[in-house]
């Protein structure tokens, strides 16, 4: 009876490739699950802290394949890193069994053991973004990547020379460098040939000193998987529905190898997403490029005349008022202008929800800024669950670490992502930030757009592609950054120097409070207790 009950399982998947908001997303599905079953929704969910360290072990019960899923685990929230393990676990022998090391994981370790060593094993010798830029870009020829941006690179490798929807028909798992070239010559193209010639020649001594290292990319394991998947069929449960969340974070190519999981194709798969929120290195991403996706590749083998859905933007934001979310368009603005193929054009959204303007918290000259914030080691306000500080990078966090310790919550921009809070402040964005100076490039746009007074006098400088290409990504992480407050946002600075051209842009829109304020003040404005 038990096995006949399975069959009626509906096998919904969601995939994410934030750890942090599955982990959230599933925490949620649980309270949901216990509300059906009698408990109180509301009380455990606001006694129910949210553990957003990073959880390894949450998917412990999840087997590395689509084979013998308990039905227990539907519906399947899982990473997309997770989403690959398993599908390298559906078919035959596994990508990673090239590799010395995990050879050893995959015929020792069963189970459990067996998911958490592999995964250890994919942080060591995964080449990401970071990776790219610390280890590689230092030992590529300099007549090669002079004048070229580490950012676009890696972008062009990861989302089109492996990543794109061409790449499906070359054997190689690559376009061809003739095939690369030409790619000068579509009307979104912001690279020159003679600029694709380098990055493809940077690309050809990556893939060298990559394989010489006994590394891989992400997109390794994609054009591996496709390349199997193409001539044998995977095994395990089929999916009724696929959900893909952030979907702006995958390339073209990795969104792909979600046709092998369900062949209901009329109505069993959504992607949602927000290409303001792109900051996965590495990928370049525009809803249109999904829906062709989807028709050339996920359709191609169906019979009648179905229809792919149209594009629908969700104009209502019902949880942040609207000072914030003007905050957050102004961004927007700014990408639609200086990037314009860089991300999805759409309707301003709006709320009908009421609340106070964003803060600029400016400090007194010579003050610490951490001190002035945050307090004293040891004699710090502490937050609520609903609040959190905000930062650039790790090495901003563990700063700020070292003085709230345990009292608040700290993420980075990239952790934050999909989630969402009552209280935000954003920690010293524009002084962790590679811009530094050249963010006063922002007076141009304000220029054009007669935002700068009569009496401005300032220098700054013209805006051009190859040299404020990282401007698109740090545009699209402050955006992240605002839009993770529901009610109140704080932005604070150690330095006015690097911020001055976003808050005087900010000031002239009248979006912004500027307050200066001694410590006891400036903590009383940033952390009310949720």
């Amino acid at each position: 009876m038990l096995e006949e009950a399975s069959k009626y399982v509906l096998r919904q998947l969601f995939v994410t490739v934030s750890s942090k908001l599955c982990f959230a997303v599933k925490q949620q599905l649980s309270l949901l699950k216990s509300f059906t079953c009698g408990g109180d929704f509301l009380a455990e969910s606001s006694s129910t802290d949210v553990d957003f360290s990073n959880k390894a072990d949450q998917f412990e019960d999840i087997p590395d394949s689509f084979i013998d899923i308990p039905s227990k685990s539907y519906p399947l929230v899982i990473t997309f890193s997770k989403f690959l393990m398993m599908l390298d676990g559906s078919i035959g022998v596994s990508y990673f069994e090239r590799f010395p090391q995990s050879r050893d994981i995959c015929r020792e370790k069963v189970g459990a053991a067996r998911s958490l060593a592999l995964q250890a094993f994919l942080q060591e010798k995964e080449v990401n973004y970071e990776k790219f830029c610390a280890v590689y870009w230092p030992h590529f020829n300099e007549r090669l990547t002079r004048n070229l941006d580490p950012s676009r690179v890696f972008t062009e490798i990861i989302s089109h020379i492996k990543g794109s929807l061409h790449v499906g028909s070359f054997c190689s798992g690559r376009l061809s460098r003739t095939d690369y070239v030409s790619l000068s010559d579509g009307r979104g193209s912001h690279l020159t040939q003679k600029e694709r010639h380098k990055v493809y020649d940077v690309f050809l001594e990556y893939e060298k000193k990559k394989l010489e290292r006994g590394e891989f990319d992400l997109s390794d394991v994609v054009n591996d998987l496709h390349s199997r998947l193409g001539c044998k069929k995977i095994r395990g449960d089929d999916m009724d529905y696929v959900y893909i969340d952030e979907v702006q974070d995958l390339t073209m190519r990795q969104i792909g190898l979600f046709k092998y999981v369900s062949h209901n194709f009329e109505e069993g798969f959504v992607f949602s997403g927000d290409t303001a929120q792109t900051i996965g290195r590495g990928i370049d991403f525009k809803f249109e490029d999904v829906r062709r996706l989807f028709y050339n590749y996920f359709m191609q083998e169906t019979v009648g005349g179905w229809k792919i859905s149209k594009i629908f933007q969700l104009s209502q934001n019902f949880r942040m008022h609207s000072g914030i979310l003007k905050l957050a368009q102004s961004v927007t603005d700014l990408l639609c202008h200086f990037f314009p193929l860089f991300v999805d054009v759409l309707g301003q959204e709006t709320s009908h929800i009421c609340g106070e303007s964003p803060i600029f918290l400016e400090l007194e000259m010579n003050q610490n800024s951490v001190v002035s914030i945050f307090g004293e080691r040891g004699n710090v306000a502490g937050l609520g669950p609903e609040q959190v500080i905000i930062v650039h990078d790790d090495r901003a966090r563990e700063e700020v670490l070292g003085h709230v310790g345990k009292q608040a919550l700290v993420l980075t921009l990239t952790e934050c992502k999909g989630l969402e809070f009552q209280d935000v402040v954003l920690y010293n964005f524009f002084g962790s930030s590679p811009m530094k100076n050249q963010w006063r490039v922002v007076y141009e746009y304000m220029m054009g757009r007669n935002l700068l007074d009569n009496s401005f006098s300032g220098r700054y400088p013209q805006f051009k592609p190859a040299r404020h290409n990282i401007l698109c990504s740090e545009l699209k992480q402050l955006y992240v950054a605002i839009t993770r407050a529901r009610q109140r946002l704080w932005i604070c600075e150690n330095n006015r120097q690097f911020a001055g051209a976003m808050l005087d842009y900010w000031r002239k829109l009248s979006l912004i409070q500027c307050k200066t304020e001694k410590l006891d003040s400036s903590r009383h404005y940033a952390y009310p207790r949720a």
